[in-house]
């Protein structure tokens, strides 16, 4: 989940080589890799809501056929979890209209997009990771309860939990690395440009 292919690899190599003395050929340039950007959060998004839309169906069925209360709270904040994500993507694409089609506002423009998308993967835990987790655990959890109220955790189990432990440290640190290396650089280039602007 959330793992981002290289975003503007290439152009940040070119940018950072050289720079050009016409402006007019690095924004060129710029707006050819955003767009490339776009399509890249673009499959990705139509992936995750996808996912997230089918799962709520299979969510709900549980619910009628909970077993416990435990596992009743699980599914719900599984249901929970496949509503918001897609609002979350959703809402990280959102970008406050510039008055105008200048340079500037188009950087600023970009600036912005890259800046929100640094930020969703940033905040990746609180919105994406905890909430499933936390569904997951409760659903499995619940699924074991016996007559007398309490958890029975076999090796199945235990090694169901190593296993989705190793998968959510993988993406937290994923994430953490392309916010850092892919979106980070790509930051501080546009605001270079736009410091150029400015002089």
């Amino acid at each position: 989940m959330m793992k981002l292919d290289d975003l503007k690899k290439d152009w940040q190599k070119n940018i950072t080589a050289s720079v050009p003395d016409n402006l007019d050929e690095v924004i060129t340039m710029l707006e050819k890799e955003t767009k490339k950007m776009d399509r890249e959060v673009k499959r990705r998004d139509i992936l995750e809501i996808s996912i997230a839309v089918l799962l709520i169906p299979v969510w709900i069925y549980g619910l009628f056929n909970s077993v416990s209360t435990m596992q009743t709270i699980g599914l719900c904040i599984a249901i929970l979890s496949c509503v918001y994500i897609p609002y979350k993507l959703v809402s990280a694409k959102q970008i406050t209209p510039q008055k105008s089609s200048s340079i500037r506002d188009f950087l600023l423009t970009e600036k912005q997009k890259v800046k929100q998308q640094k930020q969703l993967l940033e905040s990746i835990v609180w919105w994406y990771i905890a909430p499933l987790t936390t569904a997951i655990l409760l659903i499995t959890l619940g699924a074991t309860v016996n007559e007398s109220g309490f958890v029975q955790i076999n090796a199945h189990l235990s090694f169901y939990y190593g296993c989705v432990v190793l998968l959510v440290v993988g993406v937290y640190f994923l994430n953490k690395r392309a916010a850092k290396k892919k979106f980070g650089p790509l930051l501080e280039n546009i605001e270079q440009r736009l410091a150029e602007l400015s002089h």
